[in-house]
């Protein structure tokens, strides 16, 4: 496949443009009342980069990969539409399944992803977007990078609201992370279930904390949870446990008696568990193999499989266990550190990884002196301090787990992992926030000066 033509050198600055100027215009314009629109358009050209780095990453270090084959799949899906739109339509209306690919031929191009339910999901939803490119593979970039930021966008803006202080750190954790910026830009399914997270978690919060554009609010949170299930409903099962104790923590923490608040929590949490349950069943097939069961069996057959000669290094392990949940909650610790803090930078054999490697090395640095700072387990007092502490860590740690626990290919692990990196950061911020807040507070009622800098 030819992967740049004429037309991406044409409308590449031509996109880049328009989009900057635009987005400037508005940052502008609403940083007056807002000032964390001064992150607006450095984050915007971030992602932006990102989605372009990866585009190039795909098209000149490898030979091809995931998003130029996303990008040739819409380009015959456009072709079919040309060539017989009744075709295109049934394909189009129709679930994926191995006989359309019959409705295509060498003329509108093959889709091979037509056979395949969650890639067939990335490629009709990025029909619009590549129609609106002019088939221009790196405006195509440009357009999911800015189409993702928004989701991004709205997902700082909550943090921001709850912790307005904290606004550089924000930032830092869902604008500026590399591997996050880089891996969800591009035509891929990272980019589209990344942004539709972020507008789910936006339209809870607006819905519930802020009680505000309640039918704009439930709208964004259908569509983003349809997209996300469309294309990888694992996340969606992550998010359940989280948003159980989110809700019963926001819903419990209304109760101003010390008694009835103590007994409710134990009822909301069986109300919660039977909503879960039902979730599940609601889902049906679409998470079938993101069944407790299913599961765990796949990750003991994973774990076996890694210690094959096929992933010559490229693996990692995290030791035998059972498909049982006893065994499964033991390798709670590995995992989780797996999926936040692998590939190390000593097990990096690429330039790709090594880049992954340093990242996670800075990670790794910053959570221990958080850890020291709170004395390790003081951790547990701030853990329900906020709702959105409270929800960003159970989040990222348990997608985390879930990640490291089903995923023993460094290749997979730095894209799959990163749903839960941008929370997982945003917490031990908030944490590093509330401690220092509560040292200069105690230093403050005995007349001292506490320089935070120095602490640890």
């Amino acid at each position: 496949m030819q992967y740049y033509t004429l037309l991406d050198f044409v409308f590449l600055p031509v996109y880049l443009i328009i989009i900057l100027m635009m987005a400037n215009i508005y940052a502008n314009k609403k940083k007056v009342a807002e000032p964390c629109y001064a992150y607006f358009t450095f984050g915007l050209t971030v992602k932006i980069i990102g989605g372009l780095g990866l585009a190039f990453v795909y098209t000149i270090y490898y030979p091809g990969g995931d998003t130029t084959e996303y990008f040739r799949n819409v380009t015959s899906l456009e072709g079919l539409a040309l060539f017989d739109f009744d075709s295109f339509w049934y394909v189009m209306t129709q679930p994926a399944s191995n006989s359309n690919i019959l409705f295509f031929n060498s003329e509108t191009g093959y889709a091979v992803y037509c056979r395949d339910p969650k890639a067939w999901s990335v490629v009709k939803i990025a029909l619009p977007i590549v129609i609106l490119s002019m088939q221009s593979f790196l405006a195509t970039t440009v357009m999911c990078a800015t189409i993702s930021f928004a989701g991004i966008w709205r997902l700082y803006k909550v943090f921001v609201q709850e912790f307005p202080e904290l606004k550089r750190e924000m930032a830092i954790s869902f604008l500026f992370i590399p591997s996050v910026f880089f891996w969800g830009s591009g035509l891929l399914k990272d980019t589209f279930t990344l942004s539709a997270l972020g507008f789910f978690f936006a339209g809870l919060y607006t819905l519930l904390v802020r009680k505000e554009k309640i039918w704009g609010s439930i709208f964004t949170i259908a569509v983003s949870a349809y997209v996300i299930t469309s294309i990888k409903p694992y996340i969606m099962v992550g998010l359940v446990p989280a948003l159980i104790i989110w809700i019963v923590q926001l819903t419990v923490g209304k109760i101003n008696a010390k008694t009835v608040r103590a007994l409710a929590i134990p009822l909301f949490f069986l109300v919660g568990v039977g909503c879960a349950y039902f979730f599940m069943v609601f889902m049906g097939e679409s998470l079938a193999e993101y069944q407790v069961e299913s599961i765990l069996e796949k990750a003991k057959i994973t774990q076996r499989d890694l210690k094959s000669d096929y992933y010559q290094g490229n693996s990692f392990d995290i030791g035998d266990f059972e498909s049982n949940v006893p065994s499964i909650i033991k390798k709670f610790p590995i995992a989780t550190f797996s999926a936040i803090f692998r590939p190390l930078i000593v097990e990096s054999n690429n330039l790709v990884m090594f880049f992954s490697g340093f990242e996670n090395l800075i990670l790794l640095i910053f959570a221990i002196r958080v850890l020291i700072l709170v004395r390790v387990f003081g951790i547990f007092k701030y853990l329900f301090t906020h709702h959105l502490l409270t929800f960003s860590l159970f989040f990222s740690l348990f997608f985390a787990f879930s990640v490291g626990l089903s995923t023993s290919n460094f290749g997979s692990l730095v894209r799959y992992k990163i749903p839960s990196i941008p929370y997982f950061v945003a917490s031990m911020y908030i944490i590093q926030y509330l401690k220092l807040r509560e040292l200069k507070m105690k230093a403050a009622a005995k007349g001292d000066y506490i320089d935070a800098s120095k602490i640890v």
